[in-house]
């Protein structure tokens, strides 16, 4: 039996790294992939595949929104792909949908693919995409809830050993990057994860008037800025509360100075 599966993220590279780790699983036919919720919805009506794997984040809405937009005759199976949204992950291991955190890897695709197969042949499509309907109107108002409100403060991290932490938004003092991963640093130790700077604020729900770009490869915490100093050996480096020393870019040290406020 082969089993068709449509692919949806905003981030390039995440599709394509699903695409690569298709090829190795047998029986799978990519069908296509869309990098936003409008395409997703026009692809998955198109191609009717069996099953989707799709972002919940995306820049022009929820994976929630895709499948509450679809019609009552198309319903083909879910897994929910993830980074940060721990209210979404508790959610789905209470119910029938399946999720993976990201960045994905293989035994996890493999078995999340399997789940999804076995649930498809197991019950009527129909009625479970009716029952998985109610649940997504409740994870996409619960979803929108927190988007709309101040005090969403925990993030819980996936590591690359895997192991799920759970940190403060606030305790972020610093990102920078580090080739294809980013390092979150708080004030007691630091955290790494796949992704670029921008992506990451973005996925974090990091106000950008909280941070400021001192480097192409560094974002600091406003607030975590003790003093800025100039050299003629060493340029412009950012001293933070902590005592970390960070070197700035001249372009990004203008743009930091001119929104500081002084006092003359």
């Amino acid at each position: 039996m082969t089993v068709t599966i449509l692919t949806v993220d905003d981030e390039p590279l995440a599709l394509r790294r699903l695409e690569l780790i298709l090829k190795k699983i047998p029986g799978i036919d990519h069908v296509g992939s869309a990098g936003s919720c409008g395409e997703a919805i026009t692809k998955i009506i198109e191609l009717k595949p069996d099953i989707v794997l799709l972002d919940i984040k995306m820049r022009d809405g929820t994976g929630f929104d895709v499948l509450h937009r679809l019609p009552d005759d198309v319903h083909p199976g879910v897994v929910f792909t993830t980074a940060f949204d721990h209210f979404a992950v508790r959610a789905f291991e209470e119910n029938v949908i399946d999720y993976i955190l990201k960045p994905v890897e293989l035994s996890r695709l493999r078995a999340a693919i399997e789940r999804s197969c076995i649930n498809l042949e197991a019950a009527d499509a129909r009625a479970q995409m009716e029952q998985m309907r109610a649940v997504i109107d409740d994870l996409r108002a619960g979803f929108h809830r927190q988007e709309a409100g101040s005090s969403r403060v925990d993030l819980w991290l996936r590591g690359t050993a895997g192991a799920l932490t759970c940190i403060q938004r606030t305790d972020i003092e610093m990102i920078t990057a580090e080739d294809d991963y980013v390092r979150l640093h708080t004030e007691s130790t630091s955290y790494l994860i796949r992704g670029s700077i921008k992506r990451v604020q973005v996925d974090l729900d990091l106000p950008e008037q909280d941070f400021a770009r001192v480097h192409r490869r560094a974002l600091v915490r406003r607030s975590s800025i003790a003093s800025v100093r100039k050299s003629a050996e060493t340029g412009v480096c950012v001293i933070l509360r902590n005592g970390t020393e960070v070197p700035s870019g001249r372009v990004y040290a203008r743009q930091l100075l001119r929104t500081l406020p002084t006092v003359r």
